[in-house]
């Protein structure tokens, strides 16, 4: 095979790999979505967010939390932070984070059907343990 046909080859496979991620990032399928906000998800038209992956980011909404020992799930609802709109969760499990509890801020991977989202993963937050120290304060 001669020099000129193996730089060909190459230029063309390295053509091809950019059109197939291209491809991918604009269908919207093969996209990353940091996550939406309750408010952003509970507004969007239902044919947007119907059994489509999705991150929802809220806040527990208090004294909702039901654990279903015997079914193994837990329902709580989420809000954004003002208390807007709320939005009804089911996670299939019983294996919370432990910052999981009233009032905290949560992200929650999953599908959206028949107005339950169908939470697979749940991370809790702690902002304030992350957050910088103010300046001139010492550790």
């Amino acid at each position: 095979m001669s020099k000129g046909v193996q730089i060909a080859l190459a230029a063309f496979s390295v053509c091809a790999g950019l059109a197939l991620v291209l491809t991918l990032g604009s269908s919207g399928e093969g996209t990353f979505r940091y996550y939406s906000d309750v408010g952003s998800f509970v507004s969007a038209p239902s044919a947007e967010t119907a059994d489509l992956a999705a991150r929802v980011h809220g806040f527990v909404v208090s004294g909702s939390i039901s654990k279903d020992m015997a079914a193994g799930h837990v329902d709580f609802h989420v809000a954004d932070q003002a208390g807007g709109q709320a939005l009804a969760v089911r996670y299939q499990g019983l294996d919370v984070p432990d910052l999981f509890k009233d009032g905290a801020e949560v992200v929650l991977e999953g599908r959206y059907a028949s107005g339950t989202f169908l939470a697979d993963r749940v991370m809790a937050k702690c902002p304030s343990k992350y957050e910088a120290k103010p300046p001139g304060e010492s550790t």
